[in-house]
């Protein structure tokens, strides 16, 4: 029972650190020192150490041995990784997920869009956006793949908010979206991988254009 308790916890502290790194409270680079954290999250030192991992597992805080832990630095060549690794295997999920479709996962995914089309921050609108992804992908029922492909959204969504291109394609974004659901709908699974295809490539284009301003 103590073990669940703490690992609720450090969830949610996670979940706290996460949205003060999405919305720039702490920078790339900034070192999250323990001591200061704990007094400003009101935690103990043991569940938010858990939390600093799963942050690091996700690829949002790096951890150097005696160093500790400090907001993770993204170079060009690991956004490369990430989105060529999304582009293998976000795809491979919509094309699992084909035949298992409910008019329920759409409603899931439309409502993601809609709350995303007033949002503002930059934390919410990254989860607002794996919540739109992960509605089309669940029905393929693969877990492992489903996690992979989650914790490589959440190191992408951080690139994007680095590089400010989360803040300037919810146009964008909005309109391929639709141009996906609605394609998944139809059940036209080819034109859904190639506008899948297409979305990432340019949310990839997107955040090279922002980092060489």
């Amino acid at each position: 029972m103590a073990l669940d308790t703490q690992k609720t916890q450090s969830e949610r502290i996670a979940d706290q650190v996460r949205v003060l790194i999405m919305n720039g409270t702490f920078h790339p680079g900034q070192p999250l020192r323990q001591e200061a954290l704990s007094e400003q999250l009101s935690v103990s030192r043991t569940p938010l150490r858990h939390a600093l991992q799963s942050l690091a597992e996700d690829g949002l805080v790096e951890i150097a041995g005696y160093k500790g832990a400090r907001v993770a630095m993204l170079d060009p060549g690991m956004i490369d990784d990430l989105f060529e690794m999304r582009l293998l295997l976000e795809p491979l999920a919509l094309k699992s997920a084909f035949g298992h479709y409910t008019k329920l996962d759409f409603a899931k995914a439309e409502m993601a869009l809609d709350a995303a089309a007033s949002e503002q921050s930059p934390s919410r609108l990254s989860d607002l956006n794996w919540d739109f992804h992960f509605a089309l992908y669940a029905p393929a029922n693969r877990q492992t793949l489903l996690k992979t492909i989650e914790q490589l959204n959440k190191a992408s969504a951080l690139a994007e908010v680095i590089a400010s291109s989360i803040a300037v394609r919810p146009q964008k974004s909005a309109c391929e979206h639709r141009q996906l659901l609605q394609a998944c709908r139809n059940g036209d699974e080819d034109g859904a991988v190639s506008l899948l295809c297409e979305h990432l490539q340019l949310a990839h284009r997107d955040i090279q254009d922002r980092e060489e301003q």
